[in-house]
């Protein structure tokens, strides 16, 4: 897959991701006012950027000629670039009483909404926890995030 198509079908996803998804799912569980944030293009596209370059030196490395890294891949490496750009943007300063935690976070629990969007079962609750912590405080490597998602698949195929 050339570069531009690679970037064009990562940079859908997370968008697909934000408005689909984690807009709906925050109005509706959380009361999250959508006129309080937006995703920023340029952050995403810095992000994608990132991912690509990133997934082309793991794939030239590691992968024989003409594979593409799997599903675990790309939800480590997107979600190290995404939580790292912090995409999501407050439009305004928001009144006192409606900054809370989750507010505050809010990149954080995007990034694990885009690390699930790449898994074929749900990320356990305590992993999603521990994941929100380390996309909030810390910064972690996309190949310790592949296998991430690929342990939170496993575990939830044995249960």
């Amino acid at each position: 897959m050339d570069e531009l198509a690679h970037k064009y079908k990562v940079t859908k996803h997370v968008m697909t991701v934000y408005h689909d998804v984690f807009v709906r799912i925050m109005r509706e569980k959380d009361g999250l006012d959508g006129n309080l944030i937006y995703l920023d293009g340029l952050l995403v596209a810095k992000a994608v950027g990132n991912v690509v370059k990133d997934m082309d030196r793991f794939a030239a490395f590691h992968l024989e000629d003409n594979n593409l890294p799997d599903r675990h891949k790309y939800a480590g490496f997107v979600a190290k670039w995404i939580a790292k750009e912090k995409p999501i943007q407050l439009k305004k300063t928001p009144p006192l009483n409606l900054t809370n935690e989750k507010l505050l976070g809010i990149n954080a629990i995007f990034t694990v909404f885009v690390m699930a969007s790449f898994l074929e079962t749900r990320i356990p609750t305590e992993i999603s926890r521990q994941l929100r912590y380390m996309f909030s405080f810390r910064e972690e490597k996309g190949e310790t995030l592949a296998l991430i998602a690929y342990c939170c698949e496993q575990i939830a195929k044995a249960a």
